[in-house]
């Protein structure tokens, strides 16, 4: 039998009524229960906290959850760096030291700037550009290593678009670049007249051909829904030599940088590249050709500079906030350099951080008790999957077969990275993070051809996330994530299956929603689904497309419209939302039936939505909200507002008269 830790201390306790008076203390606090919950169920939940809450002066955003926990945890991340473990301590160190940083400039970066300049070929600067991507500098294309798609079981070589300077949207949005243009330029000019050495009007003179390129980069580059798309309809594999043949520029020098044999060799799992989208390819060869050799001088050299300009000196770094923390996410304060640096310490030694975090903060019971929910939800879902009168039985059958084959990862790698061949100087910040990106890339390149490790994390045991891998057909929670306000011991189980059993059943819906469904149970690009089953989903998923994209994001501060959700983007995150929380609220309802709470019905399920909607009580500047409206991830109300609209069993429980906001006539469902 599953326990997920009730506190059994409450079956002396009368059972309660679903008055506010009745809700755990935690949960009432944070109320506004003068707000009607059929009419705006975010305001109800968050009200109270909403009201006396305050955004950092170095933040755009703050929360009940990501924040509170992110606060907790990089205290205990503090007394890590300072208690003298090797590496971090070196590492930290090197960030924190202003002085030395200010005193060297750009000297850590002048061999690499020597090497741009003296570059006097399209190839001998497209070759300086690939040995850049190898301390993950990437300039057109940058390539990885991961599961062959079509072959789960092997890892092999893709290749990708470089990341731009600032979010596609802001180049191809008119309105958002005519006022960006001026601040980004300014920008651009700064970097190269400290970092550069260049003059205001060679600076200048640059910045406009920098950003001319960006402009056209830009409208080459495929968008996130077009890469998200790219990523299940195409595959593309070629030999190393067929992909020099046909992109020469933007992937051949580099293979052959990388140390591939671009000449010769038949395809095999260790002479083959995957470059999904080819038409992509094509229109970044194309413009990359047309670049004069000084034009890819000036572009790579502000790559460069930009990819450095937090390591460098501070007046290089302030530049860089000034930019991206105040103008585009709103800060109003730079972040301290302690600030900085511990995340920067979590980002480049995230599992070797992490490693120390789980020691000191996380404990074998955890994790356990963790697991015990995440088998409470996969039963939940399976039984979704078999009562899902709109699958047939096939795909019901290979649906079940998937469920059946997912990997649990909880707490922390089994086999951090803990990067023991490498010595670290604690006078040498650049220095330091080059040796880790270059120890980085090689060990990625060294898995090509090699099997497929299903274990395998992506972020640390100290970030605060989880996350489903399509490919691995893994779901993993780390040990940041399990804990209050999403996860404890003493919780009644209405808590528990709200905040982080909605989370869990959210990772497990990911494999099943309009991208993961297209990977069988061993993490192939395999479809399952029989035809008639795929139109009916993509019609129940267009409900959802259609629903969110109707949520009118609005400023917190004046009241104006900011802009629409975009449901197709957002749509992955919003059917796994759906599904995750009426997965969770049957395994609460699975677990209450045989044992313990102190809850009478009523207040239990309203207890269970309330856990939910407060994991998602945000306070948002204006530029946090317009960010996040170009993220996959919607605005956290809008996450609440959507999927309790579509929840009968909180309709029920808040007794919402039909056609209220909260329980709509019309409702989306997929996954029930």
């Amino acid at each position: 039998m599953v326990k997920i830790i009730a506190s059994l201390s409450a079956l002396a306790v009368a059972a309660l009524a679903g008055s506010v008076s009745d809700f755990p203390k935690e949960i009432a606090d944070l109320m506004d229960p003068t707000a009607d919950p059929c009419t705006d169920f975010y305001q109800y939940a968050c009200g109270g906290w909403y009201k006396n809450a305050v955004i950092p002066a170095d933040r755009s955003t703050t929360d009940t959850s990501f924040t509170v926990i992110g606060d907790k945890n990089d205290k205990i991340i503090r007394d890590i760096l300072s208690a003298n473990n090797p590496k971090l301590t070196e590492y930290y160190n090197s960030c924190k030291d202003e002085a030395a940083l200010t005193a060297i400039g750009v000297t850590p970066i002048a061999d690499d700037l020597k090497n741009i300049r003296s570059a006097n070929s399209t190839n001998s600067i497209l070759e300086v550009a690939a040995d850049l991507a190898k301390k993950n500098v990437p300039a057109f294309t940058q390539p990885y290593v991961y599961a062959d798609k079509k072959d789960a079981t092997t890892n092999v070589l893709y290749a990708f678009q470089a990341q731009l300077t600032l979010d596609q949207e802001y180049y191809t949005d008119s309105g958002t670049w005519n006022y960006l243009k001026p601040l980004y330029e300014q920008y651009i000019v700064t970097l190269l007249m400290l970092g550069g050495n260049k003059s205001e009007a060679d600076a200048r003179k640059a910045a406009k051909l920098i950003m001319d390129f960006e402009l056209q980069f830009a409208g080459v580059q495929l968008s996130k829904l077009e890469a998200m798309e790219a990523e299940v309809s195409s595959y593309n594999p070629m030999s190393y030599a067929d992909a020099n043949q046909k992109y020469p520029l933007s992937i051949g020098i580099q293979l052959k940088q990388f140390g591939f044999n671009i000449h010769e060799g038949c395809m095999d799992n260790t002479n083959k590249i995957i470059l999904q989208d080819l038409s992509l390819f094509d229109r970044i060869e194309k413009l990359v050709a047309a670049q004069s050799v000084e034009d890819l001088k000036t572009i790579v050299e502000f790559k460069l500079l930009n990819a450095y300009s937090t390591s460098l000196t501070p007046a290089l770094a302030t530049a860089n906030w000034k930019l991206f923390g105040k103008v585009i996410n709103g800060q109003k304060a730079e972040p301290s350099r302690e600030k900085r640096c511990s995340d920067d310490i979590q980002t480049m030694l995230g599992e070797l951080v992490g490693d120390y975090f789980v020691k000191a903060s996380f404990d074998s019971t955890s994790a356990k008790r963790a697991d015990e929910m995440v088998l409470a939800l996969e039963a939940s879902f399976k039984q979704g999957i078999q009562n899902a009168t709109w699958l047939d039985t096939e795909t019901r059958k290979n649906g079940l077969t998937k469920l059946s084959k997912f990997v649990h990862l909880i707490g922390s790698p089994e086999n951090p990275q803990t990067y023991p061949t490498l010595s670290l100087d604690a006078k040498d910040y650049v220095g330091n993070r080059n040796k880790i990106n270059s120890q980085d890339t090689a060990n990625n390149l060294a898995l090509i051809g090699t099997k497929v490790d299903r274990h395998k994390w992506s972020s640390p045991a100290s970030e605060v996330n989880a996350w489903y891998s399509p490919r691995l057909n893994s779901i993993t929670f780390p040990a940041a994530i399990l804990q209050i306000p999403f996860f404890n011991g003493k919780f009644e189980p209405a808590q528990n299956f709200g905040a982080i059993g909605m989370v869990i059943g959210h990772e497990i819906t990911h494999g099943f929603d309009n991208s993961g469904r297209n990977y069988d149970g061993d993490g192939n690009l395999n479809p399952w689904w029989s035809d008639e089953t795929a139109l009916e989903f993509n019609k129940k998923a267009q409900c959802i497309v259609d629903q969110y994209s109707g949520f009118d994001v609005i400023s917190e501060l004046t009241g104006q419209s900011l802009g629409h959700v975009n449901g197709r983007l957002t749509l992955g995150e919003t059917i796994a939302d759906n599904g995750g929380l009426k997965t969770a609220f049957r395994a609460y309802q699975n677990y209450i039936q045989s044992n313990p709470t102190k809850f009478t019905q009523e207040t239990g399920d309203k207890v269970f939505f309330l856990s939910f909607a407060q994991g998602w009580c945000s306070k948002n500047t204006d530029k946090y909200l317009q960010r996040i409206l170009l993220d996959v991830h919607p605005p956290g109300k809008y996450r609440v507002y959507g999927a309790v609209q579509n929840n009968d069993a909180f309709a029920a429980a808040f007794k919402c008269p039909a056609n209220s906001n909260m329980n709509p006539s019309k409702k989306c469902y997929l996954w029930e």
